[in-house]
């Protein structure tokens, strides 16, 4: 089975699979983000635990090994955490995968996500040979939207209810 780099690098960040020590971090971001990343991602709320923490950076190591999904931890050059990154769910039969980012509050706005997301992508043709990486995106999200224009991905349509 074929798998992505632990590492990936480009125009000042780092991205590198996660570990058991970024619990820290991650809830650190989280915490400072709830009112940007909560309304679109249901694990970011009020109240985040560093155990709840724990588990996510736990879960993306295991689904790594599993070829599931691959996230990475969105660093800085100094290491500073800024958020994730990763292909989820990866369907090796279909040879397509979802990518998914956010980015922590005060590191928006810098072209944080939009590196990131290209790294991974291209990481995703070039290691897994996948021919589609879809981005679902919720319609009033509109610094996602930006970031998915700038890698030049294609609107297909609006998922109804």
């Amino acid at each position: 089975m074929s798998t992505l780099p632990d590492t990936l690098s480009g125009s000042g960040l780092l991205l590198r699979r996660y570990r058991a020590a970024d619990a820290v971090a991650i809830h650190e971001a989280a915490t400072e983000s709830v009112a940007e990343v909560a309304p679109y991602e249901t694990w970011c709320h009020e109240g985040y635990s560093l155990a709840e923490a724990a588990e996510y950076a736990g879960w993306w190591d295991q689904d790594w090994d599993k070829g599931g999904a691959y996230y990475f931890a969105v660093t800085d050059l100094s290491g500073r955490y800024l958020g994730s990154c990763g292909l989820c769910p990866v369907e090796r039969e279909h040879a397509t995968a979802g990518l998914g980012f956010w980015v922590r509050t005060s590191a928006t706005r810098r072209g944080v996500a939009t590196v990131a997301a290209r790294l991974v992508a291209e990481a995703g043709f070039t290691y897994l040979a996948l021919n589609r990486i879809e981005l679902l995106i919720a319609v009033d999200n509109a610094p996602s939207r930006r970031v998915a224009e700038k890698l030049g991905a294609a609107f297909e349509g609006i998922l109804r209810k």
